[in-house]
């Protein structure tokens, strides 16, 4: 097994030792792969012609092409769609026209009002991943007035689409700057028009920052209104004849900074990057000769390292990725960060039982993190817990199918739990390079990896009796119960692991309920019971050992 499958070879390493330990190793947090994450996971939407209507949809690169959802196109022009996701296709209607769409191929077919057909190519394939189609942009737009019947134009340098007639061409080669807060740090994108060639910068021990661009000319009056964020207090705009200057007031601590190049645009990326508690290496025990029969304090010592001080919460989905969509189009996204940021809140400030419990989320905002970089977190972070977030959903809509359901990690043993597994590992597809990282997981060897958990089964199964327990009887959804399957997302997490799908968001009563507030409150209040709960009952084992 070679290092590029390490996430889960970490995993069945562990089964084959019989070690029941949680991961030790924690790794530096990297700040965002840059080359990888350059692009946000999000397009503007601009209507030039009615700007209140502005709007983002979701978006990702791969092998050098740039993918918008062409679903959340749809709900942002508000035309008429209709989708199959058993066939995988996608149909947009407007006035006498029906253009169709269909998952992994590249033809754009319109039927018109005498049902002729005409049939267009794209230069990539439409990719259908987590109940979405997405475009390949750039080739997109040949078609996009018989896609909308409106015109379209793409402003790669700032990630843009234009809706209506296009805006003035800017005179700066440099006409903005913008702030983007990422887990450890921020990304001061500087938007360029142009390619910079020549570009220094320079970092002050009393947090002035400089970064000189020559041969440039910036929009001075338009960056010097943009307002400071809690890294960046300040920016200040100067224009020379030869260069212009920006002045960056840093605040905090400051760990690095870089400048990169966004790949696919002019735009220049300099990463801020603070101090990350998770910076602080953990060193690998070195074995050592058994200690004497009398050794309370080192028996002290090994119980304080098993306390169960660390849970991982996992929204599930995020990004460009949303999830499954409900009956009115919510975002299963949406629903399972609220969720999760519930749950935070309430471990936080909760009882005493939980008070010293240090929360750690794999993603804290709308970010898209892969199946895998999720256990890596987890594992990072010493976790002792984890527990995914996630909405179902049925291929009809609506359904009358409902409930809430708390999944272990086995391979499934019916055909409803192998195709929810499906649906959510179906998100692997918009990772760069998915074929090589996931192709160990075949049949034989997902066995052997969740083997892997038999450490933690036990515990895993005594958190999904106590999360059914309170989901049933806090919340009041329906209980479908515990059940298995083999979700990814549970593969590489060192420690007890559950997956909760927390409703089926294609029934119109679950849907209004975890879109919610109050329902949203509920279901973290569940998972927050069981928690208390299970580490109540896990620390008094752990004394009595």
């Amino acid at each position: 097994m070679t290092e590029r499958y390490a996430p889960w070879g970490f995993a069945l390493r562990n089964a084959l030792a019989m070690t029941v330990s949680v991961a030790l190793l924690s790794f530096a947090l990297l700040f965002v792969s840059f080359a990888a994450q350059a692009q946000d996971n999000t397009i503007r939407i601009i209507f030039n012609d009615n700007p209140k209507n502005n709007s983002t949809i979701g978006a990702f690169r791969t092998k050098g092409v740039l993918y918008g959802s062409l679903t959340d196109l749809a709900q942002v022009l508000q035309v008429t769609s209709y989708t199959n996701t058993t066939t995988a296709k996608m149909e947009v209607k407007h006035g006498p026209y029906r253009v169709k769409v269909t998952g992994g191929n590249p033809f754009i077919v319109v039927t018109d009002q005498a049902q002729k057909q005409t049939v267009y190519q794209l230069t990539a394939n439409v990719m259908f991943a987590a109940n979405t189609f997405f475009v390949p942009i750039q080739s997109t737009l040949s078609y996009f007035q018989i896609l909308f019947d409106k015109s379209g134009r793409f402003d790669p340098a700032t990630g843009t689409l234009y809706i209506g007639d296009a805006p003035p061409p800017t005179a700066y080669d440099i006409p903005s700057v913008a702030f983007e807060p990422k887990i450890n740090g921020m990304v001061i994108r500087i938007a360029a028009t142009k390619r910079i060639e020549d570009v220094e910068s320079w970092l002050r021990p009393d947090g002035w920052f400089y970064v000189t661009i020559a041969e440039a000319k910036a929009d001075v009056r338009r960056i010097n209104a943009v307002k400071g964020t809690s890294i960046v207090k300040n920016i200040v705009a100067i224009q020379s004849p030869t260069s212009v200057q920006l002045t960056f007031k840093l605040t905090g601590k400051i760990a690095a900074t870089e400048i990169l190049r966004d790949e696919g645009s002019n735009d220049l990326l300099i990463s801020i990057r603070t101090p990350q508690p998770e910076e602080k290496l953990v060193p690998v025990p070195i074995p050592e000769k058994k200690p004497p029969r009398d050794s309370s304090p080192d028996l002290s010592s090994q119980r304080k390292r098993w306390e169960l001080d660390v849970i991982v919460i996992d929204p599930g989905h995020g990004g460009y990725d949303p999830g499954t969509l409900g009956v009115t189009g919510v975002r299963e996204k949406d629903i399972t960060l609220g969720i999760g940021r519930r749950l935070g809140q309430l471990i936080r400030s909760g009882s005493s039982e939980l008070r010293n419990v240090k929360v750690v989320f794999t993603r804290s905002t709308d970010t898209f993190v892969p199946l895998y970089r999720r256990g890596q977190i987890a594992n990072e972070s010493g976790g002792k817990l984890f527990v995914s977030i996630h909405g179902n959903a049925t291929p009809r809509k609506p359904s009358p199918q409902r409930g809430f359901e708390v999944y272990l990690l086995r391979p499934g043993k019916t055909e409803d739990a192998i195709a929810i597994a499906e649906r959510e590992n179906a998100v692997i597809e918009l990772e760069e390079g998915y074929e090589d990282r996931y192709q160990e997981l075949t049949d034989e060897n997902f066995i052997l990896v969740t083997m892997a958990q038999s450490a933690y089964m036990r515990s895993s199964e005594r958190l999904a009796e106590l999360v059914q327990k309170q989901m049933a009887n806090v919340a009041g959804l329906h209980n479908n119960g515990v059940k298995q399957a083999g979700f990814y997302v549970l593969v590489g997490a060192a420690m007890p692991n559950i997956l909760v799908e927390t409703g089926f968001l294609s029934n119109r009563e679950d849907e209004k309920f975890l879109k919610s507030t109050t329902g949203q409150q509920k279901v973290a209040e569940a998972l927050y019971r069981a928690i208390r709960k299970y580490k109540t009952e896990y620390e008094k084992l752990l004394a009595n050992e």
